[in-house]
């Protein structure tokens, strides 16, 4: 006890040096090695925002933005300047601040690789570089930073192999690596990392086989391999880790069936995703047991047979079975939506495109009220749509299109007052269209197309204030169109009224759409003279008036359509000379035919191109180019000699008797012509395509439906929605130099070509997409069993249509795809109007049907031989100059040859 003052003044001594010491360290000349580190990290960086203006001498570096340091050492532990909009590389000198504990450089734009250096803090904890533009491969040195709990990656444009030497990290929580461009396999080692809990490997370029290492992983709770190119069976070795929680699998090309006893290994899972793979069977009973369960996704896949009950799921937030063959077309396949009354949660339902059948239960009306997304299109559902469904007082959208659902449209549809999406098109449903439909003030989607609606259009849907697209096609709808539709500025995508039997005249207020880029009037009985006001519709890039009872001329004012591509106007009763403003436009389709038109045709702009324009009909144009075959115009100037005037009218008189037999015989020929032009304009009106229709086709021109890509673009497998045509769409790249060129070879060379042998193209569309970049695409008939280079050269992924068939042809296949060639190239070179020289003929630019047919495609190099004799062919093609792929053409006309 007596030592006691002694003891405690030698403790406040030793604390009085311990905060001089401290002092003095924390002088501006403290540590200079992190000072001289943090400096160089600076003298890389491009601050925009300036909140590294503190990173001067003035101050000791541990006070600077973002830099925490330790009470102990005074050295940086702590570096965060996270969403500083901070851009340039990251420097090497990071690897000197030797105590940094945590890096967060996430949410700004720094380039360029990681540096090496990184592997230099041993004492690293957590690594954050997410959201940012880093590239090049991941540095395999930050298997030297052995303490690393976390390291967030994700969100770069990273490349390369993901290290398999990071495995030794077995401290190793989290790995977030998706976003990037990661290739190679996952590697085997991966199942080393003991403490990982979440491993995220999405949206990247990796391949091959889920590896059965990730069973080792006991303690994962989120596993997501999303959108790769990973192929085999599902992995049983992770259906086996009793911790997941999250499942996604998703967009890949994985197959087989899914484990029986799922439901039973991974009983804590909240989230399965295997969307988009090739998925068979049907889905396992033992999935009702999943109690936790929020998601269950398994949309575009094979699966089939019946959907079990999900009475236990009282979790379910999201259910998608979207895009399989489940059902069996009978009156009970929907029985299991009354098992999900039980999920009082439940958010989205989404069971469109199947093979369920039968009525809509009931039962419907007992579902979530949390409800939002409702999708029952694409089936074969009949019976009526229940009233009670007004109960699903939360829903946003609601799609039961392309059904057999009869009945009249539920008045009570218009009680859901948080509608913004309503499709209900391609059924058989009757009667009026319930005006109670104009209570939905938040509607921005309205198709009602394909059904056998009568009566008026109610002037109550001009309530709409956020409608982008309406479509009422293809009904019995009769009466004028209302002005307060015509007067929704809202309207954006389309309008569509198209083959109805309205009447009267078009509004005025039609000047108000100036950002709608469709409108369909065509097939029905309007009248009048087309409003001058049309001409303030500035977006418009479709207009279709064809088929009605128009009068008088066309208006001036339709010059300010400057984006109009494609106009239709035909079978109408205009009249008056054909405006010249119309050779300004960038139209790439006139149909002026069947009208009154007179005087001279123009012959410059879309007229020049006499396949994109028809003026069939019109008996009084004259002049325009030779191609179009009408008569010279007269000359308007008098002649002052009587001689010379008695002479023409005797002339005149003369022949009257000789132009009037001939007029009878016109007469009967162009009334044989307007039944067969109107029969093939009918037709043709469905293969005209906009960016939208390409867009839904290919589901958004999704990875999942990219079947090749080529020197100028890649082409896409997609289905029209209208005619179910299973199509492929060629998208131009227009970055890549020549490809617009090659766009207008293509069409110039297919436009009058037909023969079995060669791909039939569907239509064209060239124009903007909603960014308001350029788009161009071509649309071919698609080709079941891919190209000639599938079949001589198989490769691992071909598509599931063409893995039933034999991967090897026989000798009499090719054969016979050998002489279809041949008889291709023979009619291009010998049997067309101007001979036409291919250019890049190649195993990959033969494509074989169902039949086994080939035929021959991709003509965006071709060459045009105007006045070239069949001798003179093998000559000119091989002086054409250099084109074509390398290995297909002549070994003399590779560049820099001898």
């Amino acid at each position: 006890m007596e030592s006691t003052p002694g003891l405690l003044y030698s403790v406040t001594a030793i604390a009085l040096v311990a905060c001089s010491v401290s002092d003095v360290q924390g002088t501006p000349h403290g540590n200079e090695t992190d000072q001289l580190a943090l400096l160089s990290f600076k003298s890389v960086m491009v601050d925009q925002l300036g909140v590294l203006s503190s990173w001067s001498s003035s101050h000791h570096f541990c006070q600077w933005f973002g830099v925490t340091c330790g009470r102990r050492h005074r050295r940086v532990t702590k570096l965060d300047l996270q969403s500083q909009e901070l851009s340039g590389t990251i420097s090497p000198h990071i690897g000197n601040l030797s105590f940094l504990r945590v890096l967060d450089l996430q949410n700004n734009s720094f380039h360029s690789r990681i540096p090496l250096e990184v592997g230099h803090l041993s004492r690293l904890l957590h690594l954050y570089l997410n959201n940012n533009s880093l590239s090049g491969p991941i540095p395999p040195s930050l298997s030297s930073c052995s303490n690393l709990l976390n390291i967030s990656l994700h969100h770069n444009m990273l490349q390369g192999y993901v290290p398999a030497n990071l495995s030794s990290l077995s401290k190793l929580r989290v790995l977030l690596l998706q976003n990037n461009g990661l290739s190679g396999e996952i590697p085997l080692s991966v199942g080393n990392f003991s403490s990982l809990e979440y491993l995220y490997l999405g949206f990247n370029k990796l391949r091959g086989a889920v590896p059965d290492t990730l069973g080792n992983l006991r303690n994962l709770k989120d596993l997501s391999l999303v959108e790769n190119n990973l192929v085999g069976n599902f992995p049983l070795s992770v259906a086996n880790i009793s911790s997941m929680e999250a499942l996604d699998l998703g967009v890949n090309q994985l197959m087989g069936t899914l484990p029986l006893d799922l439901g039973i290994t991974l009983p804590n899972l909240q989230f399965l995703s295997v969307i988009d793979n090739r998925f068979t069977g049907s889905i396992p009973k033992s999935i009702s047991n999943m109690s936790q369960l929020n998601e269950f996704q398994i949309t575009s896949n094979s699966f089939t047979g019946d959907v079990l009950s999900f009475r236990k799921m009282s979790n379910l937030l999201w259910f998608s079975v979207y895009g399989n063959h489940l059902g069996s077309g009978q009156a009970n396949d929907l029985n299991f939506l009354c098992s999900l009354t039980n999920s009082t949660n439940l958010n989205y339902l989404g069971i469109g495109d199947n093979n369920f059948g039968g009525e809509v239960p009931k039962c419907i009306s007992n579902l979530s009220i949390t409800l939002e997304g409702f999708v029952l299109e694409l089936n074969a559902l009949s019976g009526t749509v229940p009233s009670s469904i007004e109960n699903l007082i939360n829903l946003e959208v609601l799609s039961v299109s392309f059904n057999n659902i009869s009945g009249r449209i539920p008045p009570e549809i218009g009680n859901l007052r948080k509608v913004k999406e309503l499709y209900l098109a391609f059924n058989v449903f009757t009667g009026e269209i319930p005006h109670t439909l104009g209570n939905l003030s938040m509607l921005t989607f309205l198709s009602l197309s394909g059904n056998n609606l009568l009566g008026t259009i109610p002037s109550s849907l001009g309530k709409y204030q956020r409608l982008l697209a309406i479509y009422l096609a293809d009904n019995k709808l009769a009466g004028a169109i209302p002005p307060e539709i015509m007067s929704l500025s809202s309207l954006s995508m389309s309008a569509d009224f198209s083959m109805n039997n309205l009447t009267g005249e078009l509004p005025v207020e039609i000047g108000n759409l100036k950002h709608l880029g469709e409108l369909d009037l065509s097939g029905n009985k309007l009248s009048g003279k087309i409003p001058s006001s049309l001409g303030s519709c500035m977006s418009l890039e479709y207009l279709y008036m064809g088929d009605n009872m128009f009068v008088g001329s066309i208006p001036s004012t339709l010059s300010s359509l400057k984006g109009i591509q494609e106009l239709n106007l035909s079978h109408n009763r205009l009249l008056g000379q054909i405006p010249d403003f119309l050779e300004d436009l960038n139209l790439t389709s006139l149909d002026l035919s069947f009208n009154n038109f007179q005087g001279n045709l123009p012959t410059g702009g879309v007229f020049a191109n006499t396949s994109a324009i028809s003026v069939l009909g019109n008996e009084k144009l004259c002049g325009g180019l030779p191609e179009y075959r009408l008569p010279k115009c007269m000359s308007t100037g008098r002649s002052t000699d009587g001689r010379v005037r008695n002479v023409s009218i005797y002339t005149s008189l003369g022949i009257l008797t000789i132009v009037f037999m001939l007029s009878l015989l016109c007469f009967l020929w162009h009334r044989k012509q307007r039944k067969t032009f109107a029969s093939s304009s009918s037709n043709d009106r469905f293969l005209k395509v906009s960016y939208q229709d390409l867009l839904e086709a290919t589901v958004g021109f999704s990875s999942a439906n990219l079947i090749g890509t080529g020197s100028f673009g890649s082409v896409f497998k997609g289905v029209l929605a209208l005619d179910q045509i299973t199509i492929a769409v060629k998208v131009l790249n227009l970055d890549r130099h020549g490809a617009s060129k090659s766009f207008i070879k293509e069409c110039e060379a297919l436009r009058n070509i037909r023969h079995r042998n060669l791909v039939k193209v569907v239509t064209a569309c060239s124009g903007t997409d909603y960014q308001g970049n350029g788009f161009k695409a071509l649309v071919y008939e698609f080709m079941v069993n891919g190209s000639l280079d599938e079949w001589l050269h198989p490769r691992v992924g071909t598509s599931p249509e063409r893995e039933v068939i034999p991967r090897q042809l026989g000798l009499l296949q090719r054969v016979n795809i050998a002489t279809d060639v041949a008889c291709a190239l023979d009619y291009l070179h010998h049997q067309c109007e101007t001979p036409i020289v291919h250019c890049d003929l190649k195993p990959s630019n033969v494509l074989i049907d169902g039949e086994m047919t080939g035929h021959v495609g991709d003509f965006g190099l071709v060459r045009f031989m105007p006045g070239a004799t069949r001798e003179l062919i093998s000559e000119l093609t091989s002086s054409i100059g250099v084109k074509g792929s390398l290995g297909y053409i002549a070994p003399g006309n590779y560049p820099n040859s001898s």
